[in-house]
């Protein structure tokens, strides 16, 4: 493992992360929070918390890839990784809506958003970290 291209995957990562959280959650899905503000969701959103819950996550993304690459990968296990880190989050998702008053159309657009997020996160992570070594077998 090469901790400089490590430093540089995790970073870009984190970046990725920022940026995908704030199209999905800012942009996109706005309106969507707005009849729960101050109900199911906090009044002021402390962003500490937000990005150690996504530095950690850029973590698992980095830590998990570089393992990966290191038998030897290809863009499909960049795109596996993003379908087992996209059923990993939507979990937590319906956790959360099984202990929240959380509408169902909102955990849907979580569970779809997630998704197109973890595959993002994942292809980036192939570009940025590419592997040195073919896929076993191909």
């Amino acid at each position: 493992m090469d901790p400089k291209r490590i430093l540089i995957a995790l970073v870009v990562t984190f970046i990725v992360i920022g940026a995908t959280d704030y199209l999905i959650h800012d942009i996109i899905l706005r309106e969507a929070y707005a009849p729960g503000a101050g109900t199911i969701w906090r009044a002021e959103i402390p962003m500490s918390g937000i990005l150690i819950s996504e530095f950690l996550l850029a973590i698992a993304y980095t830590l998990l890839w570089a393992r990966i690459v290191l038998g030897g990968a290809a863009l499909k296990c960049a795109i596996a990784l993003g379908v087992f880190m996209g059923l990993a989050r939507a979990s937590y998702d319906v956790m959360h809506h099984a202990v929240q008053p959380i509408p169902e159309g909102l955990l849907a657009k979580w569970i779809i958003f997630g998704f197109i997020q973890s595959l993002i996160i994942a292809v980036v992570l192939f570009f940025v970290h590419k592997p040195t070594k073919p896929c076993p077998g191909e």
